[in-house]
């Protein structure tokens, strides 16, 4: 039985159990994956951070849960580009965080585990890392059936029309206005 009460968010650790998430769907396989097989090694190589959903914050325990943040940009179309004159005239490019990865168990999915790990994501992101790197934007590429997911939260789909076709549409959040 989980303790969803006292479940948590922390930075994966060696000894992390990842064996029993369970994401209750086949085509969210290459997410276990990546969790079991990549996402320490990744981790400890700096090159993307996960973090955990677990009952225990200080010791090695079963993962309920994750989310994976990596450096990004996102390059936006005209009408989405931010409104400040400096920023719409210097860069075709603006920095992101990029959401990697986000994944629930089967048996905490529909009870805002996910909202609260992407809720979670946004204040990390503008508490610890917007004050020392300039960061205006987050990013993700959205599995088709998490479009709606994002949205309630203030994700907008990037507009165009190679996007909207896109099996892992862009979505993007601006920090700056939020």
């Amino acid at each position: 039985m989980i303790d969803t009460e006292n479940l948590v968010l922390r930075q994966m650790l060696p000894g992390d159990n990842t064996k029993k998430l369970s994401l209750g769907n086949e085509a969210h396989t290459p997410l276990k994956i990546f969790l079991q097989k990549n996402a320490l090694a990744f981790h400890q190589a700096e090159i993307a951070k996960t973090f955990v959903l677990v009952e225990h914050p200080d010791t090695p325990s079963s993962v309920w849960g994750y989310i994976t943040l990596m450096s990004s940009e996102i390059t936006l179309n005209e009408g989405q580009k931010p409104r400040e004159p400096f920023a719409v005239s210097r860069y075709e490019a603006f920095p992101a965080i990029k959401i990697a990865r986000l994944a629930i168990d089967k048996t905490l999915q529909g009870k805002q585990f996910g909202t609260r790990c992407l809720n979670w994501c946004i204040s990390h992101v503008k508490l610890a890392i917007m004050p020392h790197v300039g960061c205006r934007f987050l990013a993700v590429d959205a599995k088709s059936g998490s479009i709606e997911f994002y949205q309630k939260s203030g994700f907008v789909l990037l507009d165009t029309e190679a996007n909207r076709s896109d099996e892992h549409p862009l979505m993007f959040f601006d920090l700056f206005h939020q």
